[in-house]
């Protein structure tokens, strides 16, 4: 186990590896990024099964949340309204993933730590830019086992405000997206989907995932399903209790992602059309090349109360744990 960490950029962007057993995993203080994970294939060949972004002033320039800690509340959030709070809006007339403030643009501090079988890094942030209510104190834990990276996130606030972050990692098990996701298989452990207007925003109907190209309860190559699904996905799945929620597989190297978490919905993004000019990688950013699986509270939760509730009254202790378990098919 070991713990090893750079400072660049002029002293203030940091890059925490921790390093256990076959895991390897690379984290920022900007943003409390997850940048990098190299995990083994079936050949015992380890590659990264991030997309990461190569020009570290890309880093510091990026709208895309690659591996960033988003919050105070990711997605989006219908007119920007909470009560009688405004918040920014900055995906047209709606907010989305916490505003040009959010977590994912905030240098947040940061210790190591270690025990006798996991290497992990503490980030602390106290935000009082976003525009959300607070002071809110966020610690995000990433713990490195031999087989596992597991993210615990743990909140407190000054004011009744809203928590509801979630990690924005862009996976490819591939490996060095050397293929993209088209031939990845996924299960999503979720019989029902939000359904969702024409720009993203919960209408209030929850929709059953059965005979439709969103049924991911029985393993499917992403690729079929995106044949059926040209704008791509990018939809709410409410999650079944039963772990792991979420198994993600690519065939060709082996490697296989079991994420078990207590988070009520995860968004599944497939990237499709996202096409751009910046590095990943060593190659241009190209539609499905990664996928993010941002575990969350619903979207726009506060216009839907029979949902459930974001709200975090002061001085009380929320805590989000999410797992991502790795292992290799053989055959």
């Amino acid at each position: 186990m070991t713990i090893t960490i750079h400072k660049r950029y002029h002293g203030k962007l940091d890059l925490i590896t921790l390093e256990n057993g076959p895991l390897k995993a690379t984290f920022l203080n900007f943003g409390a990024r997850l940048y990098q994970l190299f995990t083994p294939d079936r050949d015992g060949k380890s590659e990264n099964i991030l997309l990461s972004l190569d020009d570290k002033d890309a880093i510091l320039q990026d709208k895309a949340f690659f591996g960033a800690f988003v919050g105070p509340v990711a997605g989006r959030i219908k007119d920007g309204q909470w009560q009688a709070i405004q918040l920014e809006k900055n995906a047209g007339p709606h907010h989305i993933h916490g505003g040009s403030n959010s977590w994912a643009f905030q240098y947040w501090s940061y210790e190591t730590f270690q025990t006798e079988t996991s290497v992990g890094v503490s980030f602390t942030l106290t935000d009082k830019t976003s525009g959300y209510p607070g002071p809110i104190t966020a610690i995000v834990n990433y713990e490195l086992t031999e087989d596992t990276l597991h993210m615990t996130s743990i909140y407190r606030t000054e004011q009744q405000t809203l928590i509801n972050p979630t990690n924005h990692a862009y996976f490819n098990l591939s490996g060095n997206a050397k293929a993209d996701i088209t031939s990845h298989t996924l299960i999503v452990n979720a019989a029902e989907m939000i359904a969702t207007d024409d720009e993203a925003i919960p209408t209030g109907e929850i929709a059953t995932v059965k005979g439709t190209p969103y049924d991911f309860t029985e393993s499917k190559k992403i690729g079929a399903a995106l044949s059926e699904i040209s704008k791509g996905i990018d939809d709410p799945f409410l999650l079944s209790i039963d772990t792991p929620q979420i198994i993600l597989s690519e065939p060709n190297s082996g490697r296989v992602m079991e994420l078990s978490t207590n988070r009520q919905s995860v968004v599944v993004f497939t990237a499709t059309g996202f096409n751009d000019d910046f590095l990943v990688n060593g190659q241009t950013m190209r539609s499905n090349l990664g996928i993010a699986l941002e575990t969350q509270e619903i979207p726009d939760i506060v216009h839907h109360p029979e949902w459930g509730s974001i709200e975090a009254p002061p001085q009380t202790k929320i805590e989000h744990c999410t797992s991502f378990k790795f292992s290799v098919d053989t055959n």
